[in-house]
């Protein structure tokens, strides 16, 4: 994440806060383990083979072997997102901004499958992004800081988008549910996942601001 420790005006700026579901800290080591022992049993593979093959058949075993799994996890690990002022960074290959201030959409993303994703997604009239703010399976699951979650809340709640406010709102409940100990099922975010499979049970679903003023209600 860039420093971002002061403003354009010369003064002290917010420190980026943190959007990734999984500590980088914690994951990324391990991916970077991970790439680098695939690319030793590519290497490894590579020199086996050539002793009985011709060389450019071991290199070309050698990478199919080696290379997916290294390239895989070294994006995983280039993968990061962050809040810095009223912008949503989103970085893979390359690094994706999205100004609050300008969004043009403001939605929660479900994602089906057998762990079910909840998505942020944001866009303003140049990008688009969609930052992960929970992974459930049946009875667990992974959810966003809580110190993420407040500020993209507080973020939303500034923007003239009605749906923004609305999702804003949302996250806000969530917080509340949280802080009570409400259980992982009964809280905004996994009740998105709810909603969205009563739609449509095995598709990506966009929840509409019906819906999420529905899952409001239900909190208040």
């Amino acid at each position: 994440m860039p420093d971002d420790s002061t403003s354009p005006g010369g003064q002290p700026a917010a420190a980026p806060v943190p959007l990734d579901l999984v500590r980088r800290e914690i994951v990324v080591p391990k991916l970077r383990r991970i790439s680098l022992i695939s690319i030793a049993v590519g290497i490894l593979i590579t020199m086996l083979v050539s002793l009985f093959a011709p060389f450019w058949v071991a290199v070309l075993l050698g990478a199919v072997i080696g290379v997916p799994p290294a390239l895989g996890s070294y994006l995983a690990a280039r993968r990061a997102y962050w809040l810095s002022g009223r912008t949503v960074h989103a970085r893979t290959l390359a690094t994706r901004s999205v100004e609050i201030g300008g969004l043009t959409r403001a939605e929660l993303v479900v994602q089906p499958g057998r762990f079910r994703q909840v998505h942020l997604a944001l866009a303003d009239r140049d990008n688009s992004l969609a930052i992960p703010l929970a992974l459930y399976g049946d009875d667990r699951g992974a959810e966003l800081d809580i110190m993420g979650i407040r500020r993209l809340a507080d973020v939303l709640a500034m923007s003239e988008l009605i749906s923004a406010e609305i999702v804003s709102r949302v996250l806000v409940e969530h917080l509340r549910a949280e802080a009570r100990g409400a259980g992982l099922t009964t809280r905004p975010l996994f009740r998105a996942v709810t909603r969205a499979e009563e739609t449509a049970p095995s598709s990506r679903v966009a929840l509409s601001e019906e819906d999420l003023a529905l899952i409001i209600e239900a909190e208040q």
